[in-house]
């Protein structure tokens, strides 16, 4: 399957292929539970899920356990880069027991936030 340019992407369409492609795209993903922005190594996604539609495909932040709502894939040209496309995640593989992980970790991250507030 060959890339799609930049003007055909499209949140439900877009891929790691995709964004391959091109050196200068970034994929970002805010998590709610450090309440940080890290960007993602696309290669990484890529090696193995090439062809699947990015909006498909369940993320989890390595630091907190948090699965992210939303991608945000963006040209880096200067400092602050420019925004091509927001991708709200709907995964295709989520179940009660990855609802009850989420509960877990948003209410980990709550409460460490609380601990850090209270110092």
């Amino acid at each position: 399957m060959r890339s799609k340019p930049p003007e055909e992407w499209k949140d439900y369409n877009v891929t790691a292929r995709d964004l391959v492609a091109d050196s200068s795209v970034t994929l970002s993903i805010l998590c709610r539970g450090c309440n940080l922005t890290t960007e993602a190594n696309v290669w990484k996604v890529g090696s193995r899920l090439a062809d699947d539609p990015l909006q498909r495909i369940r993320f989890r932040c390595s630091r907190c356990g948090v699965y992210p709502s939303e991608l945000k894939i963006g040209r880096r040209t200067s400092m602050a880069g420019d925004h091509i496309l927001t991708v709200k995640l709907n995964p295709a593989c989520w179940d009660d027991g990855h609802e009850t992980n989420q509960r877990i970790a948003l209410a980990r991250a709550e409460k460490r936030w609380k601990e850090r507030g209270a110092r």
